[in-house]
């Protein structure tokens, strides 16, 4: 079977993902690997349904092609339509790895174990990189898109609230933060190199723990955050609004962590009652 390694890239609209994945198109002799596959969100994505319905929808349609491109590789048979195939490097010598980048935003540590899982589950090395980018950057970054692929900039805001970077947990171990683009490439290729040359091993999820729905965190997240505007307008000082908010927020997203680690059996508002 051949090796594949998935990494997941981090960070806000204009962080600079897709230059470091085109960028690391052009390293594909360095780096040792038969294919690398650049799988861009954007590409599936319309920016203005975020939020709604149908860009959860659109997600899961992305993560069904990724399975489809996985299972051709390994079983060496034609790649789904949507996923352009790019030149091998010519050196048979470099093996038979494939290295797929997942270009997207991954705020949310949920979004990422769906992928750690799906690799756990078919047998793909996973990793991650997190584009530490100053928010500054990145909307001076994203203002300069042409209109279509421009994120409104609240909601380049509220993903930065949100946004959960690579912690401590046993699965999200195969992370990297890329702070300063390039003093640190180097480093980063040595990362890459050190995920190839991890073997990859097959372990289904264990079918009494699942992990939490997406949709399951998402609709939480709104209702803490409805929780917590309701606690705040209760204030009559800006003071204390401010402190209040950041306090609250901190404990929102500890909720949720806990949330996602539980096996589940608890209403919402058990978890929205946390935060009183």
């Amino acid at each position: 079977m051949r090796c594949i390694c998935l990494v997941a890239l981090v960070g806000l609209p204009g962080a600079g993902k897709t230059s470091l994945c085109t960028w690391l198109l052009a390293q594909r002799a360095a780096i040792r690997v038969r294919h690398i596959v650049h799988l861009c969100y954007d590409d599936f994505l319309d920016v203005r349904s975020l939020g709604q319905p149908n860009y959860r929808e659109q997600r899961e349609h992305i993560f069904n092609v990724l399975e489809q491109l996985i299972s051709a590789i390994q079983e060496d048979t034609d790649w789904p339509p949507q996923v352009q195939r790019t030149s091998s490097s010519g050196d048979r010598s470099s093996g038979r790895s494939h290295l797929i980048l997942c270009d997207d935003n991954f705020y949310y540590r949920s979004m990422r174990h769906k992928l750690q899982q799906l690799c756990r589950n078919v047998g793909c090395v996973y990793g991650q990189i997190h584009m530490a980018t100053s928010l500054d950057s990145c909307l001076r970054a994203n203002s300069t898109r042409s209109d279509a692929s421009r994120v409104p900039e609240d909601v380049v805001r509220q993903m930065n609230e949100r946004l959960e970077p690579p912690g401590a947990e046993a699965w999200e171990r195969n992370s990297f933060t890329l702070k300063d683009l390039d003093a640190e490439l180097p480093a980063l290729l040595d990362f890459i190199s050190t995920l190839l040359d991890m073997p990859a091993t097959k372990t289904p999820s264990p079918a009494n723990r699942p992990p939490q729905d997406q949709s399951q965190v998402h609709s939480l997240d709104l209702l803490l955050r409805t929780r917590i505007r309701a606690l705040i307008q209760g204030l009559t000082k800006e003071q204390q609004k401010g402190l209040a908010g950041r306090t609250l927020n901190n404990r929102r997203k500890e909720i949720l962590t806990k949330f996602r680690t539980e096996s589940g059996g608890k209403a919402l508002d058990y978890y929205v009652n946390l935060l009183n």
